[in-house]
């Protein structure tokens, strides 16, 4: 037998499996696996490296070189014959040939842009490209907490409702058994079978439905979490604790959506400026060192002449005409600006008035929910009373079945009051901590 055991669970693995215990483990784990969250740190980094490159460019830039030629045919040069003999005639060249077949040369070349304001104005964009990046990754995560918070809630309201509807099967299983006991003494109608038969077989599709949408909301739980392994949620659905009037206050910070808007008309600002900067001069500093040996014998440096160069300079860069592309530029770059402007005001606005409907959707749905429950208690106390009196037979097969429904028809109430408190307390939630 243990031999069998062995063989068995060797055979059939156990399968990987990720548990939850509350919602802030969830953020945790999608932090270091979501899709989306990682490519939007991605960018950042990439705009970090950016940043870090346009200072590295205000640098002054060194260059070494090395080089070396072999002149196969030195090309031969006319030179006036009265240039070494005054008496030779007029007109006439004699053919020399200059230099060596080897050549080695060696070099330092330094240049410093001292004034470049195109340079500077690019530092200023690339650190306000890497400012929309961090707001990008702000709103990012703030998208898929929305989205993994609305999976999460689902799943836990999902298996509470499955506990409910197998406790519907089970009633009316009983009545349904009970009605046909009674229908085959001849004491119920046709109808009355048929009809208990059908709320057993619609509160049976209830349930089978809603194990199938749970196995879909798990599904969709790990493509969100970007994760193949089983996911356990251990937490159940606790009453989450009451948003208080201090983080009510903290609710009132900068939306995801509308810090990226902000964080691009600051760079749309940058651009404009850059773009002025255009007809500003340049001046640069350039020093360069060269030193080359000549010889006629390769690797013969000891008889070789050595020839050194040294010299600086200052190059000053004026532009005077563009055929008038920069103020094209200008022009387009105030456009995005003011365009930026007006959908930074309108976000602003939208963002504003979300989060006092949210504010009065969780204040609405939190009293909502406390007269359900105690509708829900009330009418599930009546049901128990009326299914006590249905098997004294003091009352018939209809009045149970109509209270039975009435019962069905609250509890779909009370889910749906309950739904709505989650949806609206995980919303403002996000809102406060992110």
């Amino acid at each position: 037998m243990l031999l069998l055991f062995l063989l068995c669970s060797a055979g059939f693995p156990g399968r990987a499996q990720v548990r939850f215990s509350s919602l802030e483990d969830v953020f945790r784990f999608a932090d270091q696996n979501a899709v989306s969250i990682q490519s939007a740190r991605n960018q950042e980094l990439i705009a970090a490296s950016r940043n870090r490159g346009a200072k590295g460019a205000l640098l002054p830039v060194v260059n070494a070189s090395a080089g070396f030629n072999d002149n196969l045919t030195l090309q031969p040069t006319l030179v006036p014959a009265s240039l070494f003999n005054p008496v030779a005639p007029e007109g006439t060249f004699n053919e020399y040939t200059f230099g060596r077949r080897y050549l080695y040369s060696t070099g330092v070349q330094a240049s410093w842009d001292v004034l470049n304001f195109q340079k500077w104005f690019d530092l200023k964009t690339t650190m306000a490209t890497q400012k929309l990046s961090e707001a990008n990754t702000r709103n990012a995560r703030f998208q898929l907490y929305d989205q993994l918070a609305q999976t999460y809630y689902s799943i836990l309201l999902t298996e509470r409702y499955i506990g409910i509807a197998r406790g519907n099967v089970a009633a009316s299983d009983s009545i349904y058994r009970i009605a046909r006991d009674k229908y085959e003494a001849n004491i119920f109608t046709v109808e009355n079978l048929n009809r208990s038969e059908i709320q057993h077989i619609q509160a049976v599709q209830q349930a089978g439905d809603l194990s199938a949408s749970l196995a879909q909301l798990y599904n969709q739980f790990q493509s969100q979490l970007n994760t193949s392994e089983q996911i356990i949620l251990s937490g159940g659905l606790s009453a989450p604790q009451p948003i208080g009037k201090e983080e009510e206050e903290r609710a009132n910070l900068i939306h995801p959506l509308v810090q990226v808007h902000k964080a691009q008309l600051q760079l749309n600002e940058r651009q404009l400026a850059q773009s002025r900067s255009m007809p500003y001069p340049s001046l640069s500093v350039g020093y360069q060192y060269n030193r080359s040996w000549a010889t006629d014998k390769m690797f013969n440096l000891s008889s070789a002449n050595s020839l050194p160069q040294q010299f600086w300079g200052v190059k000053l860069t004026i532009p005077v005409f563009n055929g008038l592309s920069a103020r094209e530029i200008i022009t387009q770059a105030q456009i995005q600006l003011h365009q930026q402007q007006q959908v930074l005001d309108n976000q602003a606005r939208v963002a504003q008035k979300e989060d006092e409907n949210l504010q009065i959707q969780y204040r609405q749905s939190m009293e909502d929910l406390k007269r359900q429950e105690v509708i829900m208690g009330l009418q599930s106390s009546s049901d128990s009373h009326t299914n006590d009196r249905y098997e004294s037979g003091i009352i018939g097969l209809d009045e149970r079945l109509g209270k039975f429904q009435d019962l069905l028809a609250v509890q779909n109430q009370y889910m749906q009051s309950l739904s709505n408190y989650y949806i609206s307390y995980y919303k403002r939630y996000l809102r406060i901590h992110l």
